[in-house]
């Protein structure tokens, strides 16, 4: 009988740690797609050379549909050759509902849409555009991956050639920018 208990025990505590395992498809840096929000506010200078993860609460803002972003820092060790800086994180009532990862733009598009590849596999759409306002010799690379309970984006630039972006994102946060864009 004390073997079925001590079972019993192990099997509830096994399950209760798979049930918040963290899922690594809604995982960028650490940062869970989905999960609460529960990132330290950064001391004094510890932003942009952080050695754990932290928020820079003076950069927080409020969004006009009603989110709230968080410029999060993480271990440089954490990066990748393509992520550029900090993550800006939409967080809705305490829940992360978007992580954008910033890029070196036209340079690292193709590692960042070859991880992401490799990650999600095929995208959904993809497609690749000359931007002749940003005197580019390349073209703009753009794919998205349409997933069971998120979507991933990425735009090889956004505004100059040395600039691009990783977007994760909850359906609700589609859907939160969709109905603020109808109201404009």
């Amino acid at each position: 009988m004390k073997i079925f208990r001590h079972l019993l025990i192990i099997t509830l505590l096994l399950a209760s740690t798979a049930i918040h395992a963290a899922d690594p498809a809604k995982t960028m840096f650490g940062i869970e797609l989905g999960s609460r929000f529960a990132i330290p506010v950064c001391a004094r200078g510890e932003d942009t050379m952080a050695k754990r993860y932290c928020y820079a609460e003076a950069l927080s803002t409020k969004t006009a549909w009603g989110s709230e972003e968080r410029h999060v820092f993480y271990p440089r060790a954490e990066t990748v050759p393509w992520a550029r800086g900090e993550m800006v994180v939409d967080v809705i009532n305490g829940v992360i509902e978007a992580i954008h990862v910033n890029t070196w733009g036209i340079e690292a598009q193709t590692l960042a849409l070859d991880e992401m590849t490799r990650k999600y596999g095929p995208p959904s759409r993809s497609r690749s555009e000359k931007i002749k306002g940003l005197r580019s010799r390349w073209p703009t690379k753009y794919a998205e991956w349409d997933l069971r309970d998120f979507s991933v984006r990425l735009d090889g630039t956004t505004g100059s050639v040395d600039w691009g972006r990783v977007t994760l994102a909850t359906p609700r946060y589609h859907k939160i920018l969709k109905d603020h864009a109808a109201r404009r």
